[in-house]
């Protein structure tokens, strides 16, 4: 007789009292579908880890308190995972018992080393958000899949790379992950928040991915902490970008797919640098006539490179 699949979970915190008690009710609708849950908390100050002490229960139940590290907690926690899958549940992000049970199912059917689903998205209270257009439901709308799909592993690295520095993961919190092959390949830890969106660019031709159109999560979106200066910014540019290189010397893809993304990346880079000037002639003061007739060139330029990026998009997705 087979027996169930064995489902980890990580529980990931930090100073998230306030998204604690609607995330711990959540997840006490499917909480005994988990074999084990481990909770990194990063020496919260502000009750979360008292609140979790105090509401939390389960057979086996690790709490583990470390230094503060978004990627850093991640990883520890991955780490002590046993299970056959492992599932993110990130503070303020729910899942319904259903979906979590659809996406063992999909994993284990497609032989998948991520289950990824399109989430919806809520605001701290839980009230609903509008959707902003993340890669997981412009991927699944593209196909008109009403069942679970897998990807080849060009497809996934072609994806990974055009929507890139966003995550065509989306969020952990709507994911499923094969414990073996996550527990293998940490999250990288140099890249701010943007950590997901390099691994799954690093491993995506290495990593069997199945997206399913089934929604049955949640995404809170609510402010970051963490708020970067413009020079902090620039620099991740400069790291994220040098990854996308990194990308395109290394992976094994067609010499004319190769091209046609250097291009795409090339238009890409273009769009975003002639945005940030037009932002900063739009908020030039005093405005003059010479700042508004370079606003409305760069404006002209942006629009143009837009077309030619959607068109290089086009283009990509119509190759073998």
């Amino acid at each position: 007789m087979k027996t169930k699949p064995t489902l980890s979970v990580g529980l990931p915190t930090y100073n998230c009292a306030k998204l604690m008690e609607r995330h711990l009710a959540s997840m006490f609708g499917w909480l005994e579908l988990a074999d084990e849950v481990i909770v990194v908390d990063s020496r919260s100050t502000d009750g979360t880890i008292e609140l979790i002490r105090e509401r939390l229960r389960h057979p086996r139940l690790r709490i583990i308190e470390r230094d503060r590290g978004l990627y850093k907690s991640w990883n520890e926690g991955i780490a002590a995972t046993t299970g056959e899958w492992v599932y993110i549940s990130t503070a303020g992000d729910t899942i319904e018992r259903d979906h979590l049970l659809h996406l063992l199912e999909a994993a284990g059917r497609n032989s998948a080393d991520v289950v990824i689903s399109p989430p919806y998205f809520v605001n701290e209270t839980g009230a609903p958000c509008k959707d902003p257009g993340w890669p997981p439901g412009k991927i699944v709308d593209s196909t008109d899949a009403t069942h679970p799909f897998t990807l080849t592993d060009e497809a996934a690295q072609l994806l990974a790379f055009i929507y890139f520095p966003k995550a065509i993961l989306g969020s952990s919190a709507s994911n499923l992950y094969r414990g073996e092959h996550l527990r293998a390949r940490p999250f990288p830890t140099a890249f701010k928040g943007a950590g997901d969106s390099v691994w799954i660019l690093r491993h995506a031709g290495e990593s069997r991915l199945c997206f399913t159109p089934q929604s049955g999560s949640a995404f809170c979106i609510h402010p970051k902490e963490d708020c970067h200066q413009d020079e902090q910014l620039h620099a991740l540019a400069q790291k994220l970008e040098a990854v996308k290189l990194k990308f395109l010397s290394s992976a094994k893809l067609d010499d004319n797919l190769s091209r046609s993304l250097s291009t795409h990346n090339h238009l890409t880079n273009k769009a975003r640098a002639i945005q940030q000037e037009r932002r900063h002639l739009w908020r030039a003061s005093p405005k003059t006539a010479t700042s508004v007739c370079l606003w409305v060139m760069a404006t002209v330029d942006y629009l143009r490179t837009r077309v030619r990026l959607k068109a290089s998009f086009r283009s990509i997705q119509k190759m073998p």
